[in-house]
């Protein structure tokens, strides 16, 4: 499936409306095609559902190069006076089915429109039967995320929700939070990583990645950008030297328990003269020209130490057979 990015906005924040307009008419020039709306009560704003769904409005005549789904409950419609049976009123594209919908309501709406699946909401037995009801494209399914501190999900029970709906053929999505807020995200290993590294671990698991915090600022949707396109993983450099030997492109070997190999793909020459350091885990190191990056903690050795790398980039490299390196 064709992977794809996207961005959450909050028509209720009334405070940040302007910036979050802006985010809508600048976005789709980095690539961004998915856009969900929340329009229930929020941590940060009191606006009622249907102000909130009034000001949606605005957002959406912005907003007609993407694909817009909002977050919906039985208390939403009910709000807003419309039932699943007309759910075809809801100008978005798609609707997020969150939680309180009986199997026979999701198909209902999913005859109308698209419907957001929430992986924690639906056992597998319903997924088959809406399956069995309505055509596959129009059933997706975005997983939730966690404002709160250690609120989000581990990843394995992350890798166990999303496999009943890989293996169903169901495009889904997850977010990852944005640095201004470090707040809606998915899985609780990213809340604080950048949006590059964030976006670089999800996109290997996921089909769509979401920023779900708003206003992130230009150059984080740079990064989500660059990361959603590349097969890039983040170090940080120590050695200036080493940086032209950097800009080839690795295979990863990773047949040693204590390091993941990575060989240049063409000859490359490093004069970088070789040099004994203490070995530790998460280090970036120089041998023969070929790039040492240690899963553990080793003595003394002839390696020429040129940087470090975080425990997420780390772990994206264990499941890469090639990559390039975004030096930092």
């Amino acid at each position: 499936m064709k992977k794809k990015i996207g961005f959450s906005v909050f028509p209720g924040w009334k405070e940040i409306k302007d910036e979050q307009l802006k985010i809508i008419r600048i976005a789709k020039n980095y690539g961004f095609s998915e856009i969900f709306f929340g329009i229930g009560p929020g941590t940060h704003w009191k606006t009622s559902i249907i102000e909130s769904y009034t000001i949606a409005q605005e957002f959406l005549k912005e907003s007609e190069d993407y694909y817009t789904f909002v977050d919906i409950n039985p208390e939403i419609l009910s709000t807003l006076g419309i039932s699943p049976q007309e759910i075809s009123k809801l100008k978005f594209k798609g609707v997020r089915a969150d939680y309180g919908f009986t199997k026979e309501q999701i198909v209902e709406m999913a005859k109308q429109k698209i419907v957001e699946l929430n992986p924690f909401e639906i056992s597998e037995k319903e997924i088959d039967y809406i399956l069995s009801q309505v055509n596959l494209e129009r059933v997706k399914a975005t997983h939730n995320y966690y404002p709160v501190l250690y609120s989000g999900i581990s990843l394995k029970i992350f890798e166990e929700k999303t496999k009943v709906f890989k293996d169903r053929g169901i495009e889904i999505g997850a977010f990852i939070s944005n640095p201004k807020f470090n707040l809606r995200t998915t899985l609780e290993m990213l809340r604080f990583s950048d949006p590059f590294t964030s976006t670089s671990f999800l996109s290997r698991y996921v089909d769509r990645v979401l920023i779900g915090d708003p206003i992130p600022e230009e150059k984080w949707l740079i990064e989500v950008s660059e990361a959603f396109k590349s097969n890039k993983i983040k170090i940080k450099l120590y050695d200036e030297r080493a940086k032209s030997l950097l800009q080839s492109t690795f295979i990863v070997e990773k047949s040693k328990d204590y390091a993941i190999v990575c060989i240049p793909k063409e000859k490359v020459q490093s004069e970088i003269p070789k040099s004994y350091t203490k070995i530790f885990k998460n280090s970036v190191t120089l041998f023969n020209n070929e790039v040492w990056i240690f899963t553990k903690d080793l003595g003394v050795a002839p390696f020429t130490l040129i940087g470090e790398i975080d425990d997420i980039n780390l772990e994206i490299l264990r499941n890469s057979n090639e990559v390039t390196f975004k030096l930092e």
